[in-house]
């Protein structure tokens, strides 16, 4: 049983069809890669699985759990995590406050200083300026936040919309570094991205292209298709 099942997903905004029959399989463990140009449905699909955007048609299941009609604190206290594009963090708030707001006391056994503790030693940046205000961040500090208020629950699958979006290409390093520790621990990540270094991060993925799936499988294959070496590798 998987993880995460989508099956001919169909999500519209108004109308707007900006996901059309989209089907994948997420297994427990690894990281599967959600690779497409800006515009290409990627942001939708994850809304649509957190349930901030009900899907028009199609399935999408957990453990073979329905989650078509949760609401999004519903599909969090499941297990999913979802850090959105653009970090909003809570600008005004101290970084430990925003870790403390986001713990789920029925979530996980672990208590809240544990929580804490974990994400410091994951994040040691944020430990530093754990009495700085999130506003104050720099974007790579506040894109470590953002990741750090969803590991607060250690959740089994945690989403990920464009972590690099706007951050340089040292500090999206970075960021890729400490999304493969987190990997390690044995979280399952869906990563959304545009940037195609995150295929040497992933196992599984595939490539969306104006809402259609373009290209399915082992990442391996996918590095090795015409679409991706012309279109993202530039080869």
């Amino acid at each position: 049983m998987s993880l995460l099942a989508v099956e001919s997903l169909v999500v519209a905004h108004g109308d707007l069809v900006a996901v059309r029959d989209v089907s994948f399989n997420i297994e427990e463990g690894g990281v599967f890669v959600l690779l497409g140009a800006n515009g290409a449905g990627k942001t939708s699909i994850l809304r649509a699985i957190s349930g901030l955007n009900p899907p028009r048609s199609g399935t999408i299941a957990s453990d073979g759990r329905n989650l078509a009609g949760l609401k999004p604190h519903e599909v969090a206290a499941a297990g999913i995590a979802h850090v959105p594009e653009g970090r909003r963090v809570f600008p005004h708030l101290s970084v430990e406050d925003n870790l403390t707001v986001s713990f789920l006391v029925r979530r996980t056994n672990l208590k809240l200083a544990q929580a804490r503790d974990n994400v410091y030693a994951l994040f040691p940046r944020l430990a530093e300026r754990r009495r700085q205000n999130g506003g104050t961040l720099s974007g790579g500090e506040q894109q470590m936040l953002a990741i750090g208020r969803a590991m607060m629950n250690f959740p089994r699958l945690l989403m990920l919309d464009e972590p690099s979006l706007g951050l340089s290409p040292l500090l999206a390093e970075t960021v890729f570094e400490r999304l493969g520790e987190i990997s390690k621990l044995g979280l399952t990540i869906l990563l959304v991205e545009q940037n195609a270094i995150a295929l040497r991060l992933a196992t599984r993925g595939l490539i969306l292209t104006n809402g259609q799936v373009v290209l399915l499988g082992e990442v391996s294959a996918l590095q090795d298709s015409e679409f991706v070496r012309h279109s993202y590798l530039g080869l």
